[in-house]
Formats: C-alpha cells, structure tokens, sequence
C-alpha cells in the first residue's frame, strides 16, 4: 500500500522510506473495543502489521459504537471479525490474532515492537505493563468512558523517570462504560491519539512524556507532569 504522509512541518514527509520503516513494524494491541478497534484501522491504513489479542465476543451494543463491525458480526470472536475487516482495508499487513484471556502463563503473546493497551482492566494493565518494562517494549495504554479519557507513554529510551502504570494506579482510577456510559466521539478521539503516539515512536521521534487528559465536552486535552514513584515494585530499577 503505497501511502505518502507527513506528521507536521516539524518532521519531514515520511514517504516511500518511511513506509518501508513502518511496514517491518508490530504492535500488539489488548483490547478491541471502541478505542481498540479504531486505532487498529488506523495502524492498518499506516501499513503496520498487528497482533490482535480479545477474548470477547461481539454483542448487539457493540456495533453501533464500534465501528469495525456490522451487524452480521454478533457472537463472533472480535479478534477474528477484527483480521477479517482489516484485511478487506490493507491485504498486505501480517494480522495475528488471539481470542483467549491475557494471563501470566501467555503474556509472550503481548510480544512485538510496540504494545497497545486497551483493555479498560487495571489487573490486565498491570500484567501487561510488566512485561513490557522487562522486555523493554514501549507501552502505549489508554482508558475512556463517557466523555473522558486519559493516555500513558511508558517508554524507557526517550523517558527513563516517566511512571509506569503501576506508579498511577491509584490517580488513573479507571473509568467504565457501566458507570458513567458511551460517548462516541471520546472513543473516536483517543484512538486518534494513541494511533500518532505509536506512528511517532515507530518511526523514532520524540514522544509525549506527559500523561494525557482528555475531556470531548470540554474539548480539552491537558497534559498532565507526572512523576516515577520511588518506591514502585514494578518499575524500580527499571
């Protein structure tokens, strides 16, 4: 697929070159819900090849907000629905796929050049956010609801002091569709983020370092300093 773009005027056109660059790359992303799904069509039509990793079936609720599936779909696997409407945009990309439950047992599973973290599940996250400081794999995870959302960069090369997941449990406080419902365009926005977080880090510009968040209503996207915790098990020495 032959796709020429630019990040901004500060980088240069990306090109034939740059694609090259993007076409060897994997990510794995956990989760393929609204956030999840739209930012895998995106890596797609970037040319990007990916490992898809849900245990969920498709429900009636979910096509009307997630916009990778249709109607034909319900009580599918989503990994699956999610190869095969991906592979209809771009037939060149690798898509492997994995409809079981992430645990301690399977984690070589999350094993790429960038890991996306979706799952809305702070014991997943913490699963996942370990792996990746040990294997020194960049972590992208985001969370949303309603009209809300946030987004962590975990990446040790560009942003050693950074946190980790496990250093903001506490203030991520995940939110959840059950609590305070769906807005579509929250999903739709995020997506839009961590999709330019992970094209930038494949392609090795600098990053964001700051947590970001998001409020759709309000339209603001705040970026948020925040400090590694000394005494955090999971990252320490990391």
């Amino acid at each position: 697929m032959n796709m020429d773009f630019s990040l901004s005027e500060k980088y240069e056109l990306i090109g034939k070159e740059g694609q090259k660059q993007l076409h060897k790359k994997t990510v794995t992303i956990i989760g393929l819900g609204g956030v999840g799904s739209a930012v895998a069509q995106i890596l797609v039509r970037s040319n990007i090849n990916l490992r898809l990793i849900d245990k969920e079936r498709i429900i009636s609720a979910d096509v009307p907000r997630q916009n990778l599936y249709v109607a034909e779909d319900e009580n599918k696997f989503k990994a699956k629905q999610a190869k095969k409407r991906l592979e209809e945009i771009n037939k060149e990309v690798k898509i492997k796929t994995f409809h079981e439950e992430l645990v301690q047992e399977n984690r070589f599973l999350l094993n790429a050049d960038l890991i996306i973290d979706v799952s809305n599940d702070m014991k997943t996250s913490l699963l996942i956010n370990d792996y990746a400081l040990q294997k020194r794999i960049p972590l992208i995870m985001a969370n949303y609801a309603g009209e809300k959302g946030h987004v962590l960069i975990v990446e040790r090369l560009q942003n050693k002091k950074g946190p980790c997941v496990a250093c903001l449990q506490k203030k991520l406080q995940l939110l959840t569709h059950e609590s305070v419902g769906v807005y579509p365009p929250t999903a739709t926005v995020m997506a839009g983020l961590v999709a330019n977080a992970a094209i930038k880090n494949l392609l090795d510009y600098k990053n964001v370092q700051t947590l970001l968040d998001v409020d759709i209503v309000l339209t603001e996207i705040k970026h948020k300093t925040v400090e590694k915790d000394k005494n955090c098990t999971h990252c320490k020495g990391l």
